[in-house]
């Protein structure tokens, strides 16, 4: 009879504690959840995986993990102060699947192995700012490393960093400084980006676009009639 007890302890001991899994499938579910934040099906499992940091210095502490050829659901937050990694570092980790308001992430980081350095980033998705922001598709883009392009701001720069773009297809809102640094952009009505970069947060009960530094956002430069023919301009330098 306590050979069977020990047995059945041992399963249930191998049973909460995980192997290699990928990003993917912590991430994917189908299952809305009691609030329609989709959680995990590995909740309160411990598991190890791998992937390449692509933001880092999130606002409550921690970094995004993804796998290397990107995609949805294939991109995660950790939640950890102790250790300091960069963009780019390939990382083996160990943690607890948990969701962290409304984030699937990986918390109670037990060990880190830096892999590799400089390794190649995924290539961001380019999605319609009707992707990030509505509820029936976003789920799938948490944490991932997106793009969009040819978006127009709604407005001006709040005080905490967030204002609203669109591409035409709807609006969704952009939140500066996420991830580090201190991005002092303040777009008036209709400025016209030729592309923000980031990463997909979910806080507040909305899906929002979080740029990782300067670099991933472009500014269109306007565009100027010009009125004099060019035999007119040419003559000019005669």
């Amino acid at each position: 009879m306590n050979k069977l007890i020990l047995i059945v302890a041992l399963m249930a001991l191998l049973g909460a504690s995980l192997g290699a899994v990928s990003i993917f499938d912590i991430q994917y579910t189908g299952n809305p959840g009691i609030d329609n934040t989709y959680p995990s099906q590995y909740v309160g499992r411990r598991v190890t995986l791998e992937g390449v940091v692509t933001a880092t210095d999130y606002r409550t502490g921690g970094f995004i993990l993804s796998e290397t050829i990107g995609g949805p659901y294939r991109a995660i937050l950790v939640s950890e102060r102790r250790n300091s990694v960069q963009i780019g570092d390939y990382l083996q980790l160990s943690g607890t699947v948990s969701e962290t308001y409304g984030m699937t992430c990986i918390e109670d980081i037990s060990s880190i192995r830096i892999l590799d350095r400089n390794y190649p980033l995924p290539q961001p998705l380019t999605l319609s700012t009707a992707q990030i922001s509505g509820a029936d598709e976003s789920e799938a883009y948490e944490s991932v490393l997106v793009r969009v392009i040819n978006a127009s701001s709604l407005g001006n720069r709040s005080a905490r960093g967030r204002f609203s773009v669109t591409d035409g297809s709807g609006q969704c809102s952009i939140v500066l400084n996420s991830f580090g640094g201190n991005l002092n952009i303040n777009p008036s009505v209709g400025t016209i980006f030729s592309q923000i970069q980031g990463i997909v947060v979910f806080s507040h009960s909305e899906y929002s676009l979080n740029p990782v530094g300067s670099q991933g956002i472009g500014i269109a430069a306007p565009v100027h009639n010009q009125t004099r023919s060019w035999g007119r301009i040419k003559s000019i330098y005669r």
